[in-house]
């Protein structure tokens, strides 16, 4: 067993058991434990899944509705209407923060789900190309809606093409880390990826509820070491979203929930077939207004507070 970065095996520990989100998803992740490179602060899942199990897992399974950690629901304008939340808009003054989005013409959202933050910096930069790698069946539609172009594989873009590459919360899902590699040929001279992933430092693996399906598991050395190895430089990092308490309470809470939702007939999920659509809407903006006055949206504004569960970056490619 080596290290994916500095593919050594004399730094290589077993940390913990690795813990499955729910009980179907012991068909995709056979998985003995989580392992870590005390030099590079690498974590990692072994063995890794069959990647042929692992592409139907995210085709057909990940969000399918009424799956933890999304719960999304089967209405279309509900999850349309999910790119003004507060994590999407802190995601919209970080990059353009660092990024004068008026000379970008091509970007990539490389495992974009429903593209939010792309559909998001379309309305304010119109000069924006919208590409996508998404293979969920559950995100096609509203791809297609926004005006994205998906694409099978990187190997369908051209090299040196693309002006930004976004990856939020998608690389811990990789059973490979020379995506870096097949980044930098895609990247025009100078361009930028913007990533999002858990932090996964000691205290992250303290009090989580689930891994699957994560299979890496990063710090700031360890991208630190990424781009050493691949190429890039690093233009901000910084820690960001609520605390690790938090975050293991929210994992707690989504997989109890899919749990009493199972036993449960009449469970919440069911009872959304038989409710008008219009009370639905009135139910999510009489949430929305309660949240507004509430201080604990601040957690998605305020970076590195050294509790923040995530680490977020700007690379760019030297």
């Amino acid at each position: 067993m080596k290290c994916y970065i500095c593919n050594e095996s004399n730094f290589i520990k077993k940390i913990d058991e690795y813990k499955l989100l729910t009980e179907e998803d012991k068909n995709t992740f056979e998985i003995s434990g989580i392992y870590k490179c005390s030099s590079c602060e690498l974590g990692f899942a072994n063995p890794m899944p069959d990647r042929n199990k692992l592409n139907n897992f995210y085709k057909n399974v990940y969000r399918s509705p009424n799956r933890p950690p999304y719960f999304n629901s089967l209405k279309i304008e509900d999850i349309k209407s999910l790119y003004l939340e507060d994590k999407n808009l802190n995601y919209l003054l970080y990059l353009t923060t660092f990024i004068e989005f008026t000379k970008i013409k091509n970007i990539l959202d490389f495992g974009s789900g429903f593209g939010d933050l792309g559909f998001a910096l379309k309305k304010n930069f119109e000069n924006i190309n919208l590409n996508s790698i998404e293979h969920d069946k559950f995100c096609s539609e509203i791809l297609n809606e926004r005006g994205y172009k998906n694409h099978l594989s990187l190997d369908d873009i051209p090299e040196k093409s693309l002006d930004l590459i976004i990856s939020l919360h998608s690389l811990e899902h990789l059973d490979s880390l020379e995506i870096f590699e097949s980044f930098r040929k895609k990247l025009d001279n100078n361009g930028h990826i913007f990533f999002e992933v858990p932090n996964s430092t000691k205290e992250y693996f303290t009090g989580r509820a689930f891994d699957s399906p994560h299979l890496f598991f990063f710090t700031k050395k360890s991208f630190e070491k990424i781009c050493a190895k691949f190429g890039f430089e690093i233009v901000n990092f910084s820690n960001s979203s609520y605390s690790y308490k938090m975050d293991n309470t929210f994992q707690s809470d989504a997989q109890k929930k899919y749990l009493r939702d199972k036993k449960s007939f009449l469970s919440k999920s069911s009872l959304k077939k038989f409710i008008p659509n219009y009370l639905i809407s009135l139910r999510r903006y009489l949430i929305k207004g309660k949240k507004i006055d509430n201080p604990e949206r601040m957690m998605w504004f305020t970076n590195n507070t050294g509790k923040n569960c995530y680490i977020r970056g700007i690379l760019r490619k030297k």
